[in-house]
């Protein structure tokens, strides 16, 4: 990551969350020491400086949210899809819980 995309994480990171069906868990993140890496009212995701390629990433279209968590001590991602804003949340900050544990 280059000094320009460490002061746009910076930046995102003290900008409000666009989407506030999301606002619980963007506290969440933020008071564990993650930031926002992507700030759109349909793409919200988190990420830890020095471990990048652990992500949470929430997708909303129309129909369904998508969710995708870093497996912890594994270079992959979970994906799994929710039909409300609360299912989405709530197993976010499951599993949130669990990987910083």
């Amino acid at each position: 990551m280059n000094t320009n995309d460490n002061m746009m994480s910076t930046i995102i990171n003290t900008v409000e969350i666009k989407n506030k069906g999301f606002l619980l868990l963007d506290s969440l993140f933020k008071e564990n020491g993650w930031h926002m890496t992507k700030n759109e009212m349909d793409l919200i995701e988190y990420t830890k400086f020095g471990h990048e390629t652990d992500f949470f990433q929430i997708k909303i279209n129309r129909q369904n949210i998508h969710v995708s968590v870093p497996i912890k001590n594994s270079p992959y991602q979970y994906k799994t899809t929710f039909n409300s804003y609360f299912d989405a949340s709530d197993y976010v900050e499951k599993r949130f819980s669990d990987f910083i544990i």
